[in-house]
């Protein structure tokens, strides 16, 4: 089997904190979103926005931080047994993982800007974004630009998972260890 060096504990930190929250808030958003359309507006639809929001704001916070270590840092190499249509498949869909693990949340922040809904937990308000108008037409709009964008992020995400468990169970090529923890 292969061993490599890993990713920095920071970065597989992140990478597992943004996979929890992501986890967190499909089926929160879906949830809020079914009692919304179901006209369902009590304390429990606003406290699983609140959460969904709150979550998803974590998760931008979050992939700055990702992309300042990463472009701070070394990658560990790529092993030599990989095939080339793997590296290259890797890397677009990590590039395609970054950008729409901070386009949902930046659309969703637009989106709670443009309504205006900014309250989150504990009485707490996420800043408005900065340059988007007041407007229900536009809210919805960005609403459903984040919905849909939120279903090819998790497309994406099924792919990469599907790949991550390949390298663990089928290949068994340790490519998997360098973003888990514990021995090799």
């Amino acid at each position: 089997m292969f061993t490599s060096p890993r990713y920095s504990l920071a970065a597989r930190l992140i990478h597992w904190a943004v996979a929890v929250c992501v986890l967190i808030l499909f089926p929160l958003g879906l949830w809020a979103t079914w009692r919304a359309g179901a006209n369902l507006w009590d304390d429990l639809t606003n406290t699983l926005y609140a959460w969904h929001k709150t979550i998803g704001f974590a998760v931008l916070i979050l992939m700055v931080l990702r992309l300042v270590i990463r472009l701070g840092g070394t990658l560990p190499p790529n092993p030599p047994h990989l095939a080339p249509w793997e590296i290259n498949a890797a890397r677009a869909t990590h590039l395609l993982l970054y950008l729409l693990l901070f386009l949902v949340p930046l659309l969703g922040w637009a989106g709670i800007t443009a309504y205006p809904a900014l309250e989150v937990l504990a009485g707490m308000r996420l800043p408005a974004m900065p340059f988007i108008a007041k407007g229900e037409a536009l809210a919805r709009f960005l609403f459903d630009w984040h919905a849909n964008i939120a279903i090819v992020l998790g497309a994406v995400l099924i792919l990469h998972v599907a790949a991550a468990l390949r390298h663990r169970f089928i290949k068994r090529d340790g490519i998997m260890d360098r973003m888990w923890f514990g021995s090799n």
